[in-house]
């Protein structure tokens, strides 16, 4: 990880100008102070995206996306921040300085790298075999018979793993690389009962899994029926390595993430097959998870891309379990899931090679909504009798109990009231219990019940206000993915927060953690920022009711927002000409009501 001081990020921020970084991408249109054009990040046919040069921020009026050019290029190329911010600091020509590297640090770099070369190198192997070995014809066969072309077969990289015990590592040695590397890297296993090591795969076909940079991080393998293999599993995977984590990695992102943005939504699937069967077809929006459930890690990376999420799981019991695990998942990362139950018997890969895209895509327009799934797969499980019913309420708030937006959580929760016959009180209060928690701090030594104090009586008008938030998520980290959906940038008017938010942001985007000691350390050449941030953290009390004080200041900072954005449309219609038209204009500021 490349470090970038808070000081050499300000500079890069500085130097870019957003709207030449967007127009890159977006054409955009002057209107007024801003600029405006169809949004990138979801099916826009009114121009929704708009970019401000004066606090060089973007905000899209359909989908909620906004932030600064960091997290424009984060979206748009699916890049970490760090890649953002080196690819604008060479874009303006600003240098990064080079910090001591600890000889930890470098030697497991050093690893991660001989990792990548050596998995890149038994890829281009098993690829070139697919290709041209005489005991890959009957891999061949099989792959033409599932229909998969040469395009796609070099799309997705795909190999195969002669049924040897010795293939790839007669060609590791032939090429130079170390056998212990390799057994790291998860393509050799070493031997128990005698010296030396066999290969992992052996008579399958090879699936490259890529990391969000296209770096080949671990593979997959599948049989095709050759003899002997009837005992085996149909899949086996690589085992987790310094570069490998099963939980953070989706199978097909790096190929088709562009896709999905473009579409606004995307498919989580359940294989290797069904994403490579589905491209194949046409259909480029799938991902899928790799031999595990669907982790917060997965959900996040699915968010970075789009919001809008179909969960296209087989029609068997396995599959709507697999949905219904998922479905809190993703409701508590800020997803919007649906579910589309194909017929009996299919799956995604058998359903497109027999009715083809246009098909699919019509069925996907009849997904049902996670809450609905749920609903209708309870009836189902549990039947429609009383007990029955109060089995599928617990699975519907089980999902709803994660769920961080208060108007869609009051929304499912009377859909499931009207849905199943249930007085919304009820549900509230058995929501109730399942959301409240362990108080996060004990009182002090002398603090009473008189010594508490709410949000409400946190939040002052003006800029104090503004310091209290930062000071609760100083003091509350664990809440900044909450707070980093109401946009503070757009709305944060003193200078000095905006500063001290961008440096908190920074170090979230980097490390994905915030505390004081990596905070103060990073603002080593602003000591402005630096007490500001020490004063702020030391002066936020501790809370006795955390839920409460988030809530009140989730609605302060969700006003604070939606006035920011009312105030830069009604701007936007006093400088418009006679000539143009406000339509959509009026629609973006009725939506803010």
């Amino acid at each position: 990880m490349t470090y970038i001081p808070e000081d050499i990020l300000q500079t890069i921020r500085e130097a870019a100008d957003i709207r030449q970084v967007v127009q890159e991408f977006v054409p955009l249109k002057k209107r007024g102070r801003n600029w405006v054009g169809l949004c990138p990040f979801h099916p826009d046919k009114d121009p929704s995206f708009t970019v401000n040069e004066d606090k060089q921020i973007f905000y899209c009026f359909g989908c909620g996306e906004g932030g600064n050019v960091f997290k424009f290029l984060m979206k748009i190329q699916g890049l970490s921040f760090q890649e953002a911010a080196t690819t604008l600091a060479q874009r303006y020509g600003i240098t990064i300085p080079k910090r001591p590297v600890s000889t930890t640090e470098r030697k497991k770099r050093e690893l991660n790298e001989q990792l990548t070369e050596i998995n890149l190198a038994a890829s281009q192997y098993y690829s070139k075999l697919l290709c041209s070995s005489l005991s890959a014809q009957p891999a061949r066969d099989y792959l033409n018979k599932r229909g998969l072309d040469e395009q796609t077969l070099k799309a997705f990289n795909l190999g195969w793993a002669e049924d040897k015990w010795d293939g790839l590592i007669v060609f590791l040695k032939e090429k130079g690389f170390p056998l212990e590397l390799a057994e790291q890297a998860g393509l050799i296993i070493k031997r128990t009962k005698a010296s030396g090591w066999y290969d992992r795969f052996r008579g399958r076909i090879t699936f490259p899994i890529k990391d969000h940079r296209g770096d080949i991080v671990a593979f997959g393998a599948r049989t095709i029926g050759l003899p002997g293999q009837e005992e085996q599993p149909k899949y086996i995977n690589s085992p987790e390595s310094p570069i490998y984590h099963k939980g953070k990695v989706l199978y097909g992102l790096f190929q088709n993430k562009s896709s999905i943005r473009k579409s606004g939504f995307g498919l989580l699937v359940e294989g290797y097959m069904d994403v490579v069967s589905l491209w194949q077809s046409g259909v480029r929006e799938a991902v899928a998870s790799l031999g595990t459930a669907l982790t917060e890690d997965h959900a996040r990376r699915m968010k970075g891309v789009s919001r809008d999420w179909i969960l296209l799981f087989d029609a068997d019991d396995a599959g709507l379990k697999a949905a219904s695990r998922a479905l809190p998942i993703c409701y508590k990362t800020g997803i919007r899931p649906k579910v589309l139950v194909l017929p009996k018997g299919e799956d995604p890969d058998s359903f497109v090679r027999q009715h083809g895209q246009k098909e699919l895509y019509s069925l996907l327009k009849a997904a049902l909504s996670g809450i609905d799934f749920l609903i209708e797969t309870g009836k189902e499980r549990f039947g429609t009798d009383t007990e029955g019913r109060l089995k599928t309420v617990e699975l519907a708030l089980d999902a709803i109990a994660t769920v961080q937006d208060p108007v869609r959580k009051s929304l499912m929760v009377g859909q499931v009231a009207q849905k199943l016959g249930v007085r919304e009180e009820s549900l509230w209060q058995e929501l109730k219990k399942r959301t409240q928690r362990p108080r996060l701090i004990k009182n002090l030594p002398g603090e009473g019940k008189d010594d508490k104090k709410s949000a409400s009586s946190l939040i002052r008008v003006g800029n104090k206000a503004e310091e209290k938030v930062i000071g609760f998520l100083l003091s509350y980290p664990q809440f900044m993915d909450r707070f980093i959906e109401l946009n503070p940038e757009l709305w944060i008017e003193n200078k000095t927060v905006s500063e001290l938010w961008s440096a908190i942001l920074h170090l979230y985007s980097m490390t994905g953690r915030v505390n004081l000691s990596d905070l103060y350390q990073r603002l080593e050449h602003d000591h402005a920022l630096r007490s500001m941030a020490m004063r702020l953290a030391s002066a936020f009390p501790p809370c006795t009711d955390v839920d409460s004080m988030v809530r009140d200041l989730e609605s302060y900072c969700l006003e604070r927002k939606k006035r920011a954005l009312r105030m830069q449309i009604m701007q936007q219609m006093r400088e418009l000409g006679e000539e143009e038209d406000s339509e959509s204009l009026l629609k973006s500021l009725q939506s803010l009501r």
